[in-house]
């Protein structure tokens, strides 16, 4: 008789749903974002417990239809005093940055590390109380790098895995972190740790041997009494549900309204949360600078951006949504023309459909952030194209990158490289296009998130 699985308990701050009852009236609300776009299949799949923060209220979600869950849901209620400061003073101020390189804009004087503390207890008492000791537990991301280590002085003969959902920095970059020898430790509870990209599971290693006295040697970290391997593992996408739902007759229907209303125009897309690291103002300047160039380019290209609001009441992020407001404004202001604008700027999420007809009505996508862990946009995007058209320019700092050779990289502060590759895939041959999408499609099914979560889990459980 075969074993059975054990059972999977995923831990992240951000959870899959938050469901809403007003005056009678319920409804359920999706988070948006990778990690619930790449979990919430998987453990549809596998079931479990999913654990995770109270949802609050926030902007950064779309209302779906009542879910049929086949896992469970359990929140947790980070006391308030901590909320704040394990939220926006450490992770988002502190952490999110560092990871991704920013780091002039890391705020480490103000940040309060005791909330941190505080609110990675809770999850790890939460995981505790919901979990047995036979269950594999997936803590995620980097709003909870101390809850492995808390598990473990809880469990020792646990299975625990941690996976980074954004790029780890080389030992120059974190060691800025007064409290890096601590997430260090607490992330060595773990049995196996997760990245996206070997570079930043080699950059993890390096840090333990600079900061720390424990031994590394061929991916594998010596820690006390135990082994703690570090695996590389890239991200995907539910490909067969998502290709599905690319062509579904409604999906087509919305396809053809979009072209219509855009003037069967030649269509270019950017979907990107709120965020500095998305690069979104250099993609503005580079479409700025194919209309100023080619004057007949403001009859024949559109430009659609989403922008899913995000941590609006972070100063840094209203300065940037105020830079972007302005230059979509402006650009608009300038070249526009009766009935017809350039940029046309979507402040909001879009349900999964909406979202998958404008990848299927868009002639190219721009992903172009300035850094990013991996970015499924890209990949949602060459999964949405069952017709192998379109074109992908992809920034050479996305983890995507290192798998989709059929895209047009470019450095994204590169402002005249980037519209040099805009005009290069509106101009593409069908024939260079198909081979390229072809490419790229073959490579987001290699990487399909249940294979993802296969080949993890499997490492996990020791296999």
């Amino acid at each position: 008789m075969a074993k059975k699985s054990r059972k999977l308990v995923v831990v992240s701050n951000r959870g899959p749903y938050r469901h809403e009852a007003t005056r009678g009236r319920e409804r359920w609300v999706r988070a948006a974002g990778g990690l619930v776009a790449a979990l919430d299949p998987v453990l549809q799949k596998r079931g479990g417990v999913w654990v995770s923060a109270n949802p609050a209220k926030d902007f950064d979600s779309v209302t779906v239809p009542a879910p049929h869950l086949s896992y469970d849901l359990a929140h947790i209620a980070v006391k308030r005093g901590d909320q704040r400061g394990f939220y926006e003073g450490v992770s988002n101020a502190v952490l999110w940055p560092l990871l991704h390189g920013f780091e002039p804009t890391i705020q480490v004087g103000e940040a309060p590390w005791s909330s941190y503390v505080g609110a990675n207890k809770a999850f790890a008492e939460t995981t505790i109380s919901t979990s047995r000791p036979s269950d594999l537990i997936w803590v995620q991301d980097y709003h909870l790098m101390l809850v492995p280590g808390m598990l473990r002085a809880k469990r020792s003969k646990a299975r625990i895995g941690w996976f980074c959902h954004i790029p780890w920095p080389p030992p120059d970059t974190f060691g800025i972190l007064p409290w890096g020898e601590e997430i260090l430790e607490g992330l060595l509870g773990a049995d196996v740790l997760g990245f996206h990209l070997p570079e930043y599971a080699e950059h993890f290693r390096q840090c333990v041997e600079r900061f720390t006295a424990h031994r590394v040697s061929r991916g594998t970290i010596y820690y006390r009494d135990r082994k703690v391997s570090t695996v590389a593992a890239p991200i995907g996408i539910p490909v067969d549900e998502l290709q599905a739902l690319a062509i579904d007759p409604d999906v087509g229907r919305e396809v053809d309204r979009i072209r219509e209303a855009m003037g069967n125009r030649q269509l270019m897309l950017g979907v990107d949360r709120l965020d500095y690291t998305k690069g979104i103002p250099e993609r503005l300047a580079a479409f700025e600078r194919l209309l100023r160039r080619d004057r007949g380019a403001r009859k024949r290209y559109a430009l659609i951006q989403v922008m899913v609001p995000s941590r609006t009441d972070v100063k840094a992020y209203a300065d940037l949504k105020e830079e972007i407001d302005r230059m979509v404004g402006d650009i608009n202001g300038r070249y526009a023309e009766t009935g017809r604008v350039p940029i046309h700027y979507l402040y909001r999420n879009l349900s999964q459909r909406a979202l998958f007809a404008h990848y299927r009505a868009a002639d190219v996508a721009l992903v172009t952030p300035l850094r990013d862990g991996m970015n499924l946009v890209a990949h949602e995007y060459a999964a949405a194209r069952t017709d192998e058209d379109g074109a992908l320019i992809l920034s050479e700092f996305a983890g995507a990158a290192k798998h989709l050779e059929g895209a047009l990289l470019v450095n994204p502060y590169d402002v005249d490289a980037t519209t040099a590759a805009i005009h290069t895939a509106l101009t593409m041959k069908p024939s260079e296009k198909r081979k390229r999408m072809r490419s790229m499609r073959s490579e987001v099914m290699r990487l399909d998130v249940h294979r993802w979560a296969d080949r993890y889990l499997d490492a996990l459980e020791g296999k």
